[in-house]
């Protein structure tokens, strides 16, 4: 049995290119260790059968984006909902083609967090972007409000709801 080395090192050994391109074969899913998709450049490697898919390409992976719909009366905050975030919450109906990758959970920021308490969607993303349009557009964004009132509603009280929702999207956070 020979000594463990990384499988970037394996692969490029195998298919005489550089460990950086390596490297991103791994990163990108195209490298199989004994049937299994590795995405670890460091993963160590002995007598393991390596192999490199055969539509492999040196393209780097796009960033992407996430939305996420928020369930009423959930206290969550953003590492919370990120935790969530994996292939198996994948909607079963995507359509976008993408091959998601564990780098696509990476660096995610979320640009329209959501008020404590409420329901809604929630984008997380990689791509800067789209984190720079929503948060410059975000007092300009059309947000709907659906408020459950108990009780008698007081005189003005929906003109006074309506001004708190207003006020409340004015003050979206910026990250700049």
């Amino acid at each position: 049995m020979s000594d463990p080395i990384r499988l970037a090192k394996r692969l490029a050994e195998l298919v005489s290119c550089s460990r950086r391109e390596a490297e991103l074969y791994i990163a990108g899913g195209w490298v199989l260790v004994d049937g299994q998709v590795v995405e670890e450049p460091q993963f160590m490697v002995s007598e393991q059968r390596v192999e490199l898919h055969p539509d492999a390409t040196l393209v780097p992976v796009e960033p992407v984006t996430i939305l996420f719909h928020q369930l009423p009366d959930t206290d969550m905050n953003a590492d919370s909902i990120k935790q969530l975030l994996c292939a198996d919450t994948r909607a079963p109906d995507d359509r976008s083609g993408i091959h998601l990758l564990k780098q696509h959970f990476l660096k995610l920021t979320q640009c329209t967090p959501l008020e404590p308490h409420a329901s809604g969607l929630t984008v997380f993303t990689q791509d800067f972007r789209v984190t720079r349009k929503l948060t410059d557009d975000a007092a300009t964004i059309e947000q709907e409000y659906v408020v459950e009132v108990a009780g008698e509603l007081i005189e003005d009280g929906l003109k006074l709801l309506n001004t708190a929702s207003v006020s409340t999207a004015s003050r979206c956070p910026r990250s700049r």
